[in-house]
Protein backbone atom coordinates (compact mmCIF):
# COMPACT_ATOMS: atom_id res chain seq x y z
CA UNK A 1 0.00 0.00 0.00
CA UNK A 2 2.74 2.76 1.26
CA UNK A 3 4.42 1.75 -2.33
CA UNK A 4 1.35 2.78 -3.93
CA UNK A 5 1.11 5.89 -2.03
CA UNK A 6 4.58 6.64 -2.93
CA UNK A 7 4.14 6.83 -7.04
CA UNK A 8 1.01 8.58 -6.26
CA UNK A 9 2.73 11.11 -4.88
CA UNK A 10 5.87 11.44 -7.24
CA UNK A 11 3.83 11.32 -10.18
CA UNK A 12 1.32 14.53 -8.64
CA UNK A 13 4.66 16.34 -8.88
CA UNK A 14 5.63 15.33 -12.09
CA UNK A 15 2.58 16.91 -13.43
CA UNK A 16 2.58 19.73 -11.47
CA UNK A 17 6.22 20.22 -12.93
CA UNK A 18 5.42 20.46 -15.97
CA UNK A 19 2.28 22.36 -15.72
CA UNK A 20 4.23 25.25 -14.07
CA UNK A 21 7.04 25.13 -17.30
CA UNK A 22 4.50 25.26 -19.89
CA UNK A 23 2.77 28.12 -18.41
CA UNK A 24 5.30 30.35 -16.79
CA UNK A 25 5.88 33.63 -18.32
CA UNK A 26 8.83 34.23 -20.81
CA UNK A 27 11.30 37.79 -20.67
CA UNK A 28 12.35 38.16 -24.14
CA UNK A 29 15.94 38.59 -25.06
CA UNK A 30 17.74 40.40 -27.44
CA UNK A 31 21.30 39.40 -28.87
CA UNK A 32 23.82 42.59 -28.99
CA UNK A 33 23.91 44.22 -32.49
CA UNK A 34 27.26 43.39 -33.90
CA UNK A 35 28.93 47.08 -35.07
CA UNK A 36 30.21 46.75 -37.97
CA UNK A 37 33.59 49.32 -38.89
CA UNK A 38 33.04 51.30 -42.26
CA UNK A 39 34.86 50.31 -45.28
CA UNK A 40 38.11 52.18 -45.52
CA UNK A 41 39.66 52.24 -49.40
CA UNK A 42 42.85 51.64 -50.19
CA UNK A 43 44.42 54.15 -52.57
CA UNK A 44 46.21 50.69 -54.27
CA UNK A 45 42.84 49.98 -55.56
CA UNK A 46 41.50 53.50 -56.67
CA UNK A 47 40.74 53.69 -60.50
CA UNK A 48 41.96 56.83 -62.43
CA UNK A 49 39.07 58.62 -61.54
CA UNK A 50 39.31 58.05 -57.97
CA UNK A 51 39.53 61.48 -55.92
CA UNK A 52 42.27 61.92 -52.97
CA UNK A 53 40.13 60.91 -49.91
CA UNK A 54 41.47 63.46 -48.02
CA UNK A 55 40.22 65.99 -50.24
CA UNK A 56 38.48 68.71 -48.89
CA UNK A 57 35.14 67.37 -50.64
CA UNK A 58 35.64 63.81 -49.28
CA UNK A 59 34.25 65.39 -45.45
CA UNK A 60 30.75 66.51 -46.94
CA UNK A 61 30.70 63.26 -49.47
CA UNK A 62 30.74 61.17 -45.92
CA UNK A 63 27.38 62.42 -44.59
CA UNK A 64 24.99 59.84 -43.41
CA UNK A 65 23.45 58.19 -46.16
CA UNK A 66 19.96 58.62 -43.64
CA UNK A 67 20.05 61.71 -43.75
CA UNK A 68 17.28 64.04 -44.96
CA UNK A 69 19.55 66.43 -46.69
CA UNK A 70 21.58 63.86 -47.96
CA UNK A 71 22.47 64.07 -51.57
CA UNK A 72 21.50 61.26 -54.51
CA UNK A 73 24.52 59.20 -55.29
CA UNK A 74 26.39 60.00 -58.26
CA UNK A 75 26.31 58.45 -61.39
CA UNK A 76 29.16 55.88 -62.46
CA UNK A 77 31.36 57.65 -64.54
CA UNK A 78 31.59 56.45 -68.32
CA UNK A 79 35.40 54.99 -69.51
CA UNK A 80 37.26 56.74 -71.58
CA UNK A 81 36.71 55.56 -75.14
CA UNK A 82 40.20 54.57 -76.31
CA UNK A 83 41.37 55.38 -79.70
CA UNK A 84 43.97 53.47 -81.71
CA UNK A 85 45.89 55.08 -84.72
CA UNK A 86 48.42 53.85 -87.58
CA UNK A 87 50.82 56.67 -86.42
CA UNK A 88 51.06 59.40 -84.38
CA UNK A 89 49.90 61.97 -87.35
CA UNK A 90 46.21 60.52 -87.17
CA UNK A 91 45.43 61.52 -83.48
CA UNK A 92 45.86 64.96 -84.24
CA UNK A 93 42.66 66.10 -83.98
CA UNK A 94 42.92 63.91 -80.68
CA UNK A 95 45.29 66.43 -79.41
CA UNK A 96 43.89 69.68 -80.70
CA UNK A 97 40.15 69.14 -78.84
CA UNK A 98 42.05 67.46 -75.53
CA UNK A 99 41.62 70.65 -72.78
CA UNK A 100 44.00 68.94 -69.76
CA UNK A 101 41.78 69.25 -66.84
CA UNK A 102 42.64 67.57 -63.60
CA UNK A 103 39.71 67.86 -62.27
CA UNK A 104 37.49 65.58 -65.15
CA UNK A 105 37.88 62.17 -66.02
CA UNK A 106 39.10 62.00 -70.25
CA UNK A 107 36.18 60.88 -72.42
CA UNK A 108 39.26 59.38 -74.40
CA UNK A 109 42.17 57.83 -74.80
CA UNK A 110 44.47 58.20 -77.57
CA UNK A 111 46.86 55.17 -78.33
CA UNK A 112 49.03 55.79 -81.59
CA UNK A 113 51.27 52.56 -82.49
CA UNK A 114 53.40 52.12 -85.63
CA UNK A 115 52.32 48.82 -86.42
CA UNK A 116 49.44 47.39 -88.45
CA UNK A 117 49.94 44.50 -85.72
CA UNK A 118 49.77 46.99 -82.61
CA UNK A 119 46.96 47.96 -83.80
CA UNK A 120 44.96 44.61 -84.08
CA UNK A 121 46.09 43.57 -80.94
CA UNK A 122 44.96 46.82 -79.19
CA UNK A 123 41.47 45.87 -80.99
CA UNK A 124 40.84 42.34 -79.93
CA UNK A 125 41.55 43.17 -76.34
CA UNK A 126 38.69 45.65 -76.18
CA UNK A 127 38.13 48.81 -75.01
CA UNK A 128 37.85 47.79 -71.85
CA UNK A 129 41.46 46.85 -71.40
CA UNK A 130 43.53 49.45 -70.59
CA UNK A 131 45.51 48.72 -72.99
CA UNK A 132 43.17 47.92 -76.06
CA UNK A 133 41.11 50.18 -78.03
CA UNK A 134 37.51 50.99 -79.16
CA UNK A 135 38.46 52.74 -82.42
CA UNK A 136 41.39 52.61 -84.91
CA UNK A 137 42.23 54.86 -87.67
CA UNK A 138 43.30 53.57 -90.25
CA UNK A 139 44.02 53.94 -93.81
CA UNK A 140 41.40 52.35 -95.61
CA UNK A 141 44.02 49.59 -97.30
CA UNK A 142 45.01 48.56 -93.77
CA UNK A 143 41.29 47.88 -92.99
CA UNK A 144 40.94 45.60 -95.97
CA UNK A 145 44.43 43.82 -95.16
CA UNK A 146 43.91 43.46 -91.29
CA UNK A 147 40.15 42.58 -91.89
CA UNK A 148 40.17 38.85 -91.95
CA UNK A 149 42.29 38.77 -88.70
CA UNK A 150 39.69 41.22 -87.08
CA UNK A 151 36.77 39.06 -89.09
CA UNK A 152 34.94 38.06 -85.31
CA UNK A 153 34.43 41.59 -84.43
CA UNK A 154 32.50 42.54 -87.06
CA UNK A 155 35.19 45.83 -87.74
CA UNK A 156 33.20 48.56 -89.61
CA UNK A 157 34.40 51.73 -91.23
CA UNK A 158 31.59 54.02 -89.95
CA UNK A 159 33.63 57.41 -90.56
CA UNK A 160 36.04 59.55 -93.36
CA UNK A 161 38.50 61.26 -91.07
CA UNK A 162 40.74 62.49 -94.13
CA UNK A 163 42.64 61.44 -97.10
CA UNK A 164 46.53 60.72 -97.89
CA UNK A 165 48.18 63.47 -99.87
CA UNK A 166 51.68 62.14 -101.15
CA UNK A 167 52.53 60.12 -98.93
CA UNK A 168 52.68 57.34 -100.96
CA UNK A 169 54.36 57.55 -104.63
CA UNK A 170 54.55 55.35 -107.81
CA UNK A 171 57.90 55.12 -109.37
CA UNK A 172 57.92 53.92 -113.42
CA UNK A 173 61.01 53.70 -116.14
CA UNK A 174 60.12 56.64 -118.91
CA UNK A 175 56.68 56.12 -120.45
CA UNK A 176 56.18 52.81 -118.67
CA UNK A 177 52.63 53.56 -117.87
CA UNK A 178 51.74 54.66 -120.82
CA UNK A 179 52.24 51.84 -123.08
CA UNK A 180 50.49 48.05 -123.45
CA UNK A 181 51.03 45.77 -120.59
CA UNK A 182 54.06 43.62 -121.17
CA UNK A 183 53.50 40.32 -122.53
CA UNK A 184 55.15 38.69 -120.20
CA UNK A 185 53.11 36.13 -117.56
CA UNK A 186 54.38 38.18 -114.32
CA UNK A 187 54.90 41.87 -114.03
CA UNK A 188 57.88 42.72 -111.16
CA UNK A 189 56.54 45.39 -108.85
CA UNK A 190 58.85 46.65 -106.24
CA UNK A 191 56.46 47.10 -103.71
CA UNK A 192 55.69 45.69 -99.58
CA UNK A 193 54.59 42.37 -100.67
CA UNK A 194 52.67 40.03 -97.82
CA UNK A 195 55.64 38.31 -96.54
CA UNK A 196 58.13 40.83 -96.44
CA UNK A 197 59.35 41.57 -93.05
CA UNK A 198 62.35 43.09 -93.57
CA UNK A 199 63.08 46.23 -91.58
CA UNK A 200 64.04 48.58 -94.48
CA UNK A 201 61.45 47.02 -96.99
CA UNK A 202 58.80 47.77 -94.48
CA UNK A 203 60.59 51.50 -93.92
CA UNK A 204 60.32 51.93 -97.43
CA UNK A 205 57.11 50.39 -98.18
CA UNK A 206 53.42 50.33 -96.99
CA UNK A 207 50.05 48.88 -97.58
CA UNK A 208 48.95 51.84 -99.28
CA UNK A 209 51.51 52.38 -101.10
CA UNK A 210 51.17 48.84 -102.30
CA UNK A 211 47.51 49.39 -103.41
CA UNK A 212 48.62 52.77 -105.46
CA UNK A 213 50.99 50.57 -107.45
CA UNK A 214 48.71 47.89 -108.15
CA UNK A 215 45.93 50.13 -108.70
CA UNK A 216 47.82 52.03 -111.65
CA UNK A 217 48.97 48.54 -113.20
CA UNK A 218 45.45 47.39 -113.01
CA UNK A 219 44.16 50.43 -114.69
CA UNK A 220 47.07 50.02 -117.67
CA UNK A 221 45.49 46.37 -118.08
CA UNK A 222 47.95 44.32 -115.67
CA UNK A 223 45.52 42.10 -113.31
CA UNK A 224 46.63 42.22 -109.68
CA UNK A 225 47.22 38.18 -109.85
CA UNK A 226 50.23 38.92 -112.70
CA UNK A 227 52.25 41.01 -110.21
CA UNK A 228 55.47 39.86 -108.75
CA UNK A 229 56.15 41.85 -105.87
CA UNK A 230 59.96 42.26 -106.03
CA UNK A 231 61.51 43.48 -102.31
CA UNK A 232 62.49 47.40 -102.19
CA UNK A 233 66.36 47.88 -102.03
CA UNK A 234 67.18 44.46 -102.81
CA UNK A 235 69.46 43.40 -106.48
CA UNK A 236 66.63 42.46 -108.51
CA UNK A 237 64.93 45.94 -107.44
CA UNK A 238 66.92 47.72 -109.88
CA UNK A 239 65.95 45.87 -113.34
CA UNK A 240 62.22 46.36 -112.59
CA UNK A 241 60.00 48.66 -114.10
CA UNK A 242 57.53 50.16 -111.70
CA UNK A 243 57.86 50.61 -108.23
CA UNK A 244 55.45 51.83 -105.45
CA UNK A 245 56.94 53.24 -102.38
CA UNK A 246 56.50 55.37 -99.94
CA UNK A 247 57.62 59.19 -99.77
CA UNK A 248 61.16 59.63 -98.86
CA UNK A 249 62.06 56.06 -99.64
CA UNK A 250 65.26 56.14 -101.98
CA UNK A 251 64.46 54.90 -105.88
CA UNK A 252 65.86 55.38 -109.36
CA UNK A 253 62.97 55.60 -111.31
CA UNK A 254 61.24 58.12 -112.09
CA UNK A 255 58.18 59.65 -109.77
CA UNK A 256 55.21 59.50 -111.66
CA UNK A 257 52.84 60.59 -110.04
CA UNK A 258 51.57 60.03 -106.06
CA UNK A 259 48.29 60.68 -103.90
CA UNK A 260 48.58 63.91 -104.08
CA UNK A 261 47.64 62.96 -107.81
CA UNK A 262 45.18 60.59 -106.55
CA UNK A 263 44.46 62.55 -103.98
CA UNK A 264 40.79 59.99 -103.23
CA UNK A 265 42.25 56.45 -103.79
CA UNK A 266 43.83 56.36 -99.84
CA UNK A 267 41.10 57.60 -97.56
CA UNK A 268 41.58 57.39 -94.16
CA UNK A 269 38.58 55.91 -92.13
CA UNK A 270 37.58 55.34 -88.58
CA UNK A 271 36.40 51.53 -87.50
CA UNK A 272 34.84 50.13 -84.94
CA UNK A 273 33.43 46.60 -84.02
CA UNK A 274 29.87 46.51 -84.69
CA UNK A 275 28.59 45.63 -81.47
CA UNK A 276 30.26 48.79 -80.48
CA UNK A 277 28.02 50.70 -83.07
CA UNK A 278 25.15 48.67 -81.91
CA UNK A 279 24.86 49.86 -77.99
CA UNK A 280 26.91 53.01 -78.42
CA UNK A 281 26.05 54.54 -81.07
CA UNK A 282 25.51 57.70 -78.63
CA UNK A 283 28.72 58.39 -77.78
CA UNK A 284 30.35 57.48 -81.01
CA UNK A 285 28.50 60.53 -82.90
CA UNK A 286 29.70 62.80 -79.88
CA UNK A 287 33.31 61.54 -80.88
CA UNK A 288 32.80 62.16 -84.64
CA UNK A 289 31.44 65.85 -83.68
CA UNK A 290 34.21 66.25 -81.79
CA UNK A 291 36.78 65.34 -84.32
CA UNK A 292 35.96 67.18 -87.02
CA UNK A 293 36.28 70.02 -84.48
CA UNK A 294 39.69 68.91 -84.05
CA UNK A 295 40.86 68.34 -87.11
CA UNK A 296 39.62 72.04 -87.95
CA UNK A 297 41.68 73.08 -85.31
CA UNK A 298 44.78 71.07 -85.92
CA UNK A 299 44.61 72.66 -89.34
CA UNK A 300 45.14 76.55 -87.46
CA UNK A 301 47.86 75.50 -85.35
CA UNK A 302 50.04 72.45 -87.19
CA UNK A 303 52.95 73.40 -85.22
CA UNK A 304 51.71 73.57 -82.07
CA UNK A 305 49.66 70.30 -82.48
CA UNK A 306 53.13 68.74 -83.63
CA UNK A 307 54.91 69.83 -81.07
CA UNK A 308 52.15 68.37 -78.92
CA UNK A 309 52.38 65.26 -79.85
CA UNK A 310 55.94 64.89 -79.93
CA UNK A 311 56.21 65.96 -76.28
CA UNK A 312 53.12 64.44 -75.37
CA UNK A 313 52.20 67.61 -73.20
CA UNK A 314 48.80 66.82 -71.95
CA UNK A 315 47.54 64.08 -73.48
CA UNK A 316 45.38 61.51 -72.86
CA UNK A 317 46.89 58.73 -73.76
CA UNK A 318 46.39 55.11 -73.32
CA UNK A 319 48.31 52.21 -71.26
CA UNK A 320 51.65 51.18 -73.35
CA UNK A 321 52.13 54.11 -75.75
CA UNK A 322 55.33 54.27 -77.06
CA UNK A 323 57.83 57.09 -77.85
CA UNK A 324 56.43 59.95 -80.61
CA UNK A 325 58.53 61.12 -83.33
CA UNK A 326 60.21 64.72 -83.27
CA UNK A 327 58.03 67.68 -83.90
CA UNK A 328 59.46 68.45 -87.21
CA UNK A 329 58.86 64.70 -88.52
CA UNK A 330 55.18 64.96 -87.81
CA UNK A 331 55.10 68.64 -89.23
CA UNK A 332 55.83 66.85 -92.21
CA UNK A 333 53.28 64.28 -92.13
CA UNK A 334 50.67 66.25 -90.90
CA UNK A 335 50.91 68.25 -94.37
CA UNK A 336 50.69 64.60 -96.32
CA UNK A 337 47.07 64.21 -94.96
CA UNK A 338 44.15 66.22 -96.11
CA UNK A 339 41.53 66.09 -93.14
CA UNK A 340 38.04 65.88 -94.16
CA UNK A 341 34.95 67.96 -93.49
CA UNK A 342 31.68 66.95 -91.49
CA UNK A 343 29.34 68.28 -94.45
CA UNK A 344 31.31 66.07 -96.87
CA UNK A 345 30.51 62.73 -94.84
CA UNK A 346 27.55 62.05 -97.14
CA UNK A 347 28.94 62.37 -100.39
CA UNK A 348 31.58 59.03 -99.58
CA UNK A 349 29.02 57.13 -96.88
CA UNK A 350 25.37 56.34 -97.03
CA UNK A 351 22.57 56.40 -99.79
CA UNK A 352 22.94 59.71 -101.30
CA UNK A 353 26.80 59.49 -102.55
CA UNK A 354 27.28 59.05 -105.38
CA UNK A 355 28.49 55.48 -106.83
CA UNK A 356 31.82 56.66 -108.78
CA UNK A 357 33.09 58.30 -105.52
CA UNK A 358 31.45 56.50 -102.54
CA UNK A 359 34.04 54.51 -100.12
CA UNK A 360 31.93 51.61 -101.12
CA UNK A 361 32.95 51.77 -104.60
CA UNK A 362 36.76 52.20 -103.61
CA UNK A 363 36.78 49.80 -100.77
CA UNK A 364 35.38 47.02 -103.62
CA UNK A 365 37.87 48.10 -105.97
CA UNK A 366 40.55 48.30 -104.04
CA UNK A 367 40.02 44.87 -102.27
CA UNK A 368 39.88 43.06 -105.54
CA UNK A 369 43.42 44.32 -105.91
CA UNK A 370 44.76 43.79 -102.99
CA UNK A 371 43.42 39.99 -102.85
CA UNK A 372 44.30 39.81 -106.66
CA UNK A 373 48.34 40.41 -105.29
CA UNK A 374 47.55 38.45 -102.17
CA UNK A 375 47.72 40.75 -99.75
CA UNK A 376 44.32 39.40 -98.33
CA UNK A 377 42.96 35.73 -98.95
CA UNK A 378 39.19 36.97 -97.71
CA UNK A 379 37.19 37.73 -100.37
CA UNK A 380 34.82 41.03 -99.65
CA UNK A 381 31.93 40.29 -97.54
CA UNK A 382 28.63 40.23 -99.58
CA UNK A 383 27.88 43.22 -97.12
CA UNK A 384 30.63 45.76 -97.53
CA UNK A 385 32.00 46.56 -93.70
CA UNK A 386 30.78 50.12 -93.76
CA UNK A 387 28.08 51.29 -91.32
CA UNK A 388 26.41 54.74 -92.50
CA UNK A 389 24.41 55.16 -89.45
CA UNK A 390 27.08 57.83 -87.25
CA UNK A 391 27.53 59.78 -90.61
CA UNK A 392 23.34 59.60 -91.80
CA UNK A 393 22.77 61.25 -87.80
CA UNK A 394 25.09 63.78 -87.93
CA UNK A 395 26.20 64.92 -91.03
CA UNK A 396 23.93 67.24 -93.58
CA UNK A 397 22.87 65.81 -96.69
CA UNK A 398 24.95 66.79 -99.90
CA UNK A 399 23.58 69.23 -101.80
CA UNK A 400 21.20 68.13 -105.16
CA UNK A 401 22.95 68.24 -108.09
CA UNK A 402 20.97 69.42 -110.99
CA UNK A 403 21.34 67.31 -114.56
CA UNK A 404 21.85 69.41 -117.40
CA UNK A 405 19.13 69.89 -119.64
CA UNK A 406 18.82 68.09 -122.81
CA UNK A 407 19.52 70.57 -124.78
CA UNK A 408 21.80 71.72 -122.90
CA UNK A 409 24.17 69.23 -123.39
CA UNK A 410 23.53 68.30 -126.83
CA UNK A 411 25.49 70.58 -128.80
CA UNK A 412 28.64 70.53 -126.00
CA UNK A 413 31.64 70.33 -127.76
CA UNK A 414 35.18 69.23 -126.12
CA UNK A 415 37.87 71.09 -125.93
CA UNK A 416 41.06 70.24 -127.20
CA UNK A 417 43.42 68.83 -124.13
CA UNK A 418 45.86 71.78 -122.26
CA UNK A 419 49.11 71.90 -124.19
CA UNK A 420 51.04 71.65 -120.98
CA UNK A 421 49.18 69.05 -119.53
CA UNK A 422 51.54 66.22 -118.58
CA UNK A 423 49.92 62.32 -119.34
CA UNK A 424 50.52 60.26 -116.09
CA UNK A 425 48.57 56.93 -117.16
CA UNK A 426 46.74 55.39 -119.66
CA UNK A 427 43.44 53.59 -118.61
CA UNK A 428 43.10 50.64 -121.67
CA UNK A 429 39.95 49.13 -121.91
CA UNK A 430 39.90 45.48 -123.94
CA UNK A 431 37.95 44.09 -126.24
CA UNK A 432 35.25 43.47 -123.85
CA UNK A 433 34.24 46.91 -122.76
CA UNK A 434 31.60 49.34 -124.75
CA UNK A 435 31.44 53.09 -124.39
CA UNK A 436 28.91 52.51 -121.57
CA UNK A 437 31.74 50.82 -118.87
CA UNK A 438 34.34 53.25 -120.24
CA UNK A 439 32.83 56.23 -119.47
CA UNK A 440 31.90 54.67 -115.78
CA UNK A 441 35.59 54.02 -115.56
CA UNK A 442 36.48 57.41 -116.50
CA UNK A 443 34.08 58.43 -113.77
CA UNK A 444 35.75 56.84 -111.09
CA UNK A 445 38.95 57.81 -112.57
CA UNK A 446 37.84 61.42 -112.18
CA UNK A 447 36.73 61.36 -108.50
CA UNK A 448 40.07 59.63 -107.81
CA UNK A 449 42.12 62.24 -109.61
CA UNK A 450 40.09 64.94 -108.55
CA UNK A 451 42.20 67.72 -110.70
CA UNK A 452 43.47 65.87 -113.63
CA UNK A 453 42.14 65.72 -117.25
CA UNK A 454 41.26 63.26 -119.55
CA UNK A 455 42.08 62.42 -122.77
CA UNK A 456 40.04 59.81 -124.80
CA UNK A 457 40.81 57.49 -127.77
CA UNK A 458 38.62 54.66 -128.76
CA UNK A 459 38.51 52.38 -132.10
CA UNK A 460 36.27 53.71 -134.81
CA UNK A 461 38.33 57.28 -134.33
CA UNK A 462 37.01 60.44 -132.92
CA UNK A 463 33.42 60.05 -133.07
CA UNK A 464 33.62 56.73 -130.84
CA UNK A 465 35.77 58.82 -128.48
CA UNK A 466 33.53 61.50 -128.34
CA UNK A 467 30.44 59.06 -127.70
CA UNK A 468 32.20 57.73 -124.56
CA UNK A 469 33.40 61.80 -123.44
CA UNK A 470 29.54 62.11 -123.64
CA UNK A 471 28.64 59.50 -121.77
CA UNK A 472 31.35 60.10 -119.03
CA UNK A 473 30.10 63.83 -119.29
CA UNK A 474 26.23 63.05 -119.23
CA UNK A 475 25.85 59.70 -116.89
CA UNK A 476 28.94 60.21 -114.80
CA UNK A 477 28.76 63.71 -114.25
CA UNK A 478 32.15 64.75 -115.25
CA UNK A 479 32.68 68.07 -116.35
CA UNK A 480 33.45 68.32 -120.21
CA UNK A 481 36.30 71.27 -119.63
CA UNK A 482 38.27 67.77 -118.28
CA UNK A 483 37.17 65.75 -121.33
CA UNK A 484 39.13 66.02 -124.81
CA UNK A 485 38.83 63.55 -127.42
CA UNK A 486 41.33 62.43 -130.41
CA UNK A 487 40.92 60.65 -133.85
CA UNK A 488 44.09 58.74 -132.87
CA UNK A 489 43.08 54.92 -132.63
CA UNK A 490 44.63 53.19 -129.94
CA UNK A 491 46.25 49.54 -130.45
CA UNK A 492 45.45 46.91 -128.85
CA UNK A 493 42.72 48.06 -127.13
CA UNK A 494 38.97 49.05 -127.39
CA UNK A 495 39.41 52.45 -126.03
CA UNK A 496 42.72 54.16 -124.45
CA UNK A 497 41.81 56.62 -121.26
CA UNK A 498 45.03 59.29 -120.78
CA UNK A 499 44.89 60.95 -117.78
CA UNK A 500 46.58 64.33 -118.23
CA UNK A 501 48.29 66.30 -114.79
CA UNK A 502 47.56 70.30 -115.05
CA UNK A 503 50.19 72.37 -115.06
Amino acid sequence: MRGYLTFFVIAVMSLGLVFLLVTRSRSPHDAPAEIVPPPVASAADAGADAKDASAPEAGVAAKDASAPDAAPAPKSVLRPLRIASLGWELVAAGAAMATPDAGAAPTFELAPETSLDAIEARLARGGADPTGADVAIVPLPSFIVSYERLRALDPRAFMVVGFSRGREEMHAAPGALLKAPPAADEVKLVALGPSMTDPGARAMGSDSATALGLFALDTLGVASARVRFIMPGSPEAKAASYAAVVKGAADDRKLVFSTADASRFVPIVAVAPRSLIDSDEGRLRELARAWFEGLDRAGKDASGVARRLANKDGLPLAAGVGGAPEAIALLERLGQIEPAKLSDQQLWIGPSARPSASLSKLTQHTWQLLRGGGLTAAAAPEGLPIDPRVVLAIAPAPPKVEAPAADATAGATFAPAPAKATPILAYRADSSADADSVAAEIGFLANVFERAAFRVSAKGGDKAAKAIAAAARDKEGVAATRLSTTATEPTGAFASVEILVLP
